[in-house]
């Protein structure tokens, strides 16, 4: 499972995911709540907007009831016949008829011909515009708010649901009235007449409801929660119902809260009535019901529309992976599988070095691995060859050690018993010579092993010359104890011997060998004063020492085969240098780590084999 997690396709996959996929759940959620939110407070928006179109019809049509009754009270020949004892009560009501029909005539609006007017003047007659049935209704002018307006110069009083006075219209009805004086014209202060005007209250519930959705239900309630008006005929929400929500509702003067009822929802948007629409003193608050359920079809489109969106979204995120596998996962497969069974004779195949993305730059560095890779094995390989082939010329002259240890055991007892000590001290030499050069035992010597193997090599050289070469050494004792490859002096002394001293000339080769340490680097240095090289074989050796040579040789054990043996041993900075001796002889510096006693394991070769 882990495993499967570190793939690449799968964090992609992953990434996708909680970058786009979980961002784009999260904001349809953001978004279903947000429109739900949206939608609510629309929805109570269009409602408070009803409302208060309905609160300004109710203003408007009672206002009109008030233009209505100021049609009548400035009306100069009603107030004559009203002031007159001369006019008869026949001839008032025939007038006051024919004002009303004419007021209604002029204004032609629905609310003015359900409107119930009753006049009174002060001779104990009344006038109304429909049939008194001999009833009497004088007792009206015994109602508080009535005596309010008598007392109110003429000023209107109005009298909010107070239950029906017309016998007719039985106990169950309430009336919306309003009441003013009719002053005479001459008069300052005196009154002629009370004038009372009233519409029922299903009248006004049509006010209250004009501006209402399909379905939904308006209360209208008192402060108590008393339900006084509402267009529920079915009577679905009951009045402790009402009472439960008015209390959440009490201390708002508008709002909405969201009420389970019979199994459904409704959003209940609430407003307070403004002044003067109160009854006995009281507020009237419109409780206005919406289905939530619409609202909740609403919001399901809009979360199946998200849904599509989501789903579709998905399916391009998949098809997305699917293309980023072959295009972009695939070609790393490849490159992973070419690498796990890649060998260094193979030629990389099949994969595109063209690709100007970071593939095709992964692809390039693949293959100029490979190609370091194979420079590096080639080169290590032929460094291999020139090791071997050094130690087969190291061998290649030598004969079987017993044999000649043996012979030359015989042959110093003969010379012991002859008395011949020149002869002895010839083959001693020979002999540490020989075994120093069959001891195979290591690889590395101390420097002071190297110099007393030169000093052998020297005196035997020395009897087969005729003492014509000088061997000086200068080291110090520290510089002996160090260690360095085994046999690297011998053949630089070998080519001083052989190529530089000079049969034609008088006198003794000399060789010097010094040495010293600088910034923990070793310099030996071999000097002659022989017959010296030119520059140019001086440059042509320079210039070889970073080629990888065959079959080049200047003795037994060449210049080059010695300077690539320290190079392959100890790296590139380390070897030969050739140079002259003072305009003449010739000069050869060996540049050697300082490998003392017990360190020789710990040096670590430097060479960048690039």
């Amino acid at each position: 499972m882990l495993y499967n997690i570190k793939k690449f396709s799968v964090k992609i996959f992953l990434l996708i995911c909680v970058f786009v996929v979980f961002p784009l759940i999260g904001v349809s959620i953001y978004i279903t709540r947000s429109m739900e939110k949206f939608l609510q407070n629309q929805m109570t928006d269009n409602v408070f907007q009803n409302i208060s179109r309905n609160e300004r019809n109710i203003y408007d049509n009672l206002q009109k009831l008030a233009y209505f009754s100021n049609g009548i009270i400035v009306d100069e020949e009603l107030q004559d016949k009203l002031g007159s004892r001369e006019s008869s009560q026949y001839e008032n009501a025939k007038y006051f008829q024919t004002l009303l029909d004419r007021i209604a005539y002029s204004t032609s609006d629905r609310i003015l011909e359900e409107t119930k007017v009753i006049l009174f003047d002060n001779y104990g007659h009344c006038y109304s515009n429909w049939g008194l049935n001999y009833q009497d209704y004088f007792f009206l002018l015994k109602e508080d708010w009535v005596q309010e307006a008598e007392s109110a110069d003429g000023h209107i009083i109005w009298s909010m649901f107070n239950p029906a006075y017309i016998v007719e219209d039985g106990e169950d009805e309430q009336y919306i009235s309003l009441a003013r004086t009719i002053p005479e014209i001459d008069g300052i202060g005196k009154q002629i007449g009370t004038l009372i005007m009233s519409i029922n209250r299903s009248a006004f519930k049509d006010l209250v409801t004009e501006y209402t959705y399909e379905g939904d239900k308006i209360f209208v309630c008192l402060e108590d929660g008393k339900v006084l008006m509402t267009n529920d005929s079915l009577e679905f929400v009951t009045d402790d119902d009402i009472r439960e929500i008015f209390a959440k509702t009490e201390n708002g003067k508008k709002g909405k809260i969201k009420e389970r009822l019979n199994s459904e929802e409704y959003l209940v948007s609430y407003y307070t009535l403004r002044k003067p629409w109160q009854f006995n003193g009281e507020d009237m608050k419109i409780l206005y019901f919406t289905n939530y359920q619409d609202i909740q079809e609403q919001i399901s489109g809009i979360v199946r529309k998200l849904q599509i969106v989501i789903v579709v979204a998905f399916v391009l995120i998949l098809w997305i992976l699917f293309a980023a596998s072959r295009w972009l996962v695939s070609p790393i497969g490849v490159l992973t599988k070419k690498m796990d069974s890649y060998t260094i004779e193979e030629e990389i195949r099949g994969i595109d070095v063209l690709r100007k993305d970071e593939i095709g730059s992964l692809n390039r560095a693949f293959v100029r691995m490979s190609d370091k890779l194979k420079e590096a094995f080639r080169r290590l390989k032929a460094e291999q060859e020139i090791q071997e082939r050094y130690r087969y010329e190291s061998l290649r002259a030598q004969i079987n050690p017993h044999f000649l240890f043996n012979t030359l055991t015989s042959i110093r007892w003969m010379a012991v018993i002859r008395g011949a000590d020149n002869i002895v001290e010839s083959i001693d030499a020979l002999a540490n010579l020989l075994r120093y050069s069959f001891g195979r035992d290591r690889e590395q010597a101390y420097i002071k092993e190297e110099l007393e193997n030169i000093k052998n090599y020297v005196y035997i050289q020395n009897l087969r010359y005729g003492d014509h070469v000088s061997l000086d050494i200068d080291v110090d004792e520290e510089i002996c104890r160090m260690k360095t490859i085994k046999f690297i002096l011998q053949p630089i002394v070998e080519n001083a011997i052989l190529h530089g001293y000079d049969s034609s000339r008088q006198g003794v080769l000399h060789i010097y060998i010094y040495g010293d340490v600088e910034e923990n680097v070793l310099h030996l240095f071999v000097e002659d004063d022989g017959i010296g090289i030119s520059r140019d074989v001086i440059e042509q050796f320079q210039n070889e020492k970073n080629v990888i040579r065959r079959g080049s040789k200047m003795t037994g054990i060449g210049l080059h085969n010695v300077d690539e043996c320290i190079q392959i041993t100890f790296g590139k900075q380390y070897g030969l240098k050739l140079g002259q001796s003072n305009g003449k002889g010739t000069v050869v510096e060996f540049i050697l780590p300082v490998i003392c006693e017990g360190r020789e394991k710990s040096h670590e070769k430097t060479d960048d084999r690039g």
